[in-house]
This record gives structure tokens, sequence and C-alpha cells, in this order.
């Protein structure tokens, strides 16, 4: 509980802060609004990431960020997990196979992602609204594409491959449990193999394998040939506009 008001108040302390440098830097330097709102989703981006990690006591002391369940101490913590991108400090109670375990710092992580989200989208429209022998829309379509990749791999398989070998079991045994209501006399998770490149998890059972990233990597795939078509494209348009016409 501690831990919580001290993270409120510094980030409170910090956003007020900020707040006065962006005015006079605003203010002295007249900048674009697309400039403008580059900086203020960096800030927002490194405040939401600095508050999810509780300003390092994650790292530190990540029970002290679980707090306690109850004043009297009915369900004590059993465990925590904390990963530093994206951050996630995850608290697994007594209760926890009941309820599901508790993120304290959430609230920092979707600001992060808010504050990055600005920041990108002020960047390329920074990017776009420059003079180019390629078209805009040739242009938007190569900055976004890796972007997009880049999400899909932070957001979908980064996680897997942080999980551990207890968690890939689970994660077998919910994907053969549709609904995850459903309850089976027994599922047979033979192995599990996980590969990085490409991505892959594969659950082997009994009778069947299945691969639980296979729409995570089907989306890594269409960002790639989008990218290269976009950046073809790109390139053809830049090297065509620096040819001399004929006649001249």
């Amino acid at each position: 509980m501690l831990a919580f008001y001290a993270v409120s108040l510094i980030s409170l302390f910090l956003f007020t802060a900020g707040s006065v440098a962006y005015l006079l830097w605003a203010a002295l330097r007249r900048p674009s609004r697309q400039a403008r709102w580059a900086v203020i989703g960096a800030g927002v981006a490194v405040l939401g990431y600095a508050g999810a990690v509780a300003y390092g006591l994650a790292f530190t002391d990540p029970v002290q960020v679980c707090g306690e369940k109850t004043l009297d101490n009915d369900f004590p913590l059993v465990r925590v997990r904390v990963d530093a991108f994206p951050p996630d400090v995850t608290c697994y109670w007594t209760d926890s196979g009941a309820y599901g375990p508790s993120h304290p710092t959430v609230l920092g992580t979707w600001v992060m992602w808010a504050g990055t989200g600005v920041l990108v989208v002020a960047l390329s429209v920074i990017l776009i609204g420059r003079r180019s022998r390629a078209s805009r829309w040739v242009r938007a379509g190569a900055i976004w594409s890796p972007m997009a990749a880049a999400m899909i791999w932070v957001t979908g398989i980064g996680p897997a491959m942080e999980l551990s070998r207890t968690e890939l079991y689970d994660e077998c045994l919910h994907a053969r449990t549709i609904p995850p209501e459903t309850k089976l006399i027994r599922i047979d998770v033979r192995d599990i193999e996980r590969t990085v490149f490409p991505p892959s998890l594969t659950c082997t059972y009994s009778d069947s394998k299945a691969d639980l990233l296979v729409p995570e990597r089907t989306g890594l795939l269409g960002c790639g040939v989008a990218f290269v078509a976009f950046a073809g494209t790109a390139l053809s348009q830049a090297a065509r506009a620096g040819r001399p016409r004929p006649g001249m």
C-alpha cells in the first residue's frame, strides 16, 4: 500500500515538473504541432513505463509492490513475476487460482502504450509530411508495416517466449479446452517445442499437434511482405522521379 501511494505521488510530481518544462520549451522554441505531440507522447510513455515498474522498485523489492491482500493477510503472497518489457508486475496469491493474479501497476502500462501511440503517430505525420519523391501513401505503408510487426512481437510473441515450462503446459491445456470451461477427462501433453525464429509454440498431444503462434506468425509475415512491397515501390518512384525527362 505504501508503494502504491509513493508511485502516485512521484508520478504527480514528475507530471507537474514535465508540464512546466514543456510549456517553457513550447513558448521559447515555438515548435510545430506535430513536434509538440511527439514530445508529449515521449514524455507520457517514459512516465508510464516508470510507473509500471514502480520506478524500479519492482526489480529491487517486488513483494513491496504487491503489498498485502488484506489487512490480516488472509491470502498470503505465493510469488511475483516481473517482466521488464512490456512492463508487467504480476502478483500471485493463494486465491489466484480462483480469481486470477493481480497487476498493481497495470495503469502505468496502459499509459505507456498510450504515449507510445501518440509518439508514433506524430513522428509518422512528420516523416510523411516531408518532401520526397515517393508518394505519401507509399511512405506511410513503409513506416507503419514494421511498426505493426513490432507491436505483434511485443504483445503476442514476446510474452509467449518468456513463459515458464509450467505456464507453457497450461497454455497447451487451454488450447485443447474449447470453451475453457469445458471439462475433459484427460488431455495428454507429450511435448512442448518453442522456437524464436520462425516464432512457434508447438504442443504435441497424443493424437495431434498444434502451433499456438500461427496467427502472430502470419501477421509478422504479412507485415514483412507489406514492408518489402512499400519500400520497393518507394525506391521505384524515387528512381523514376530522378530520371531526366525525354527531350530535356
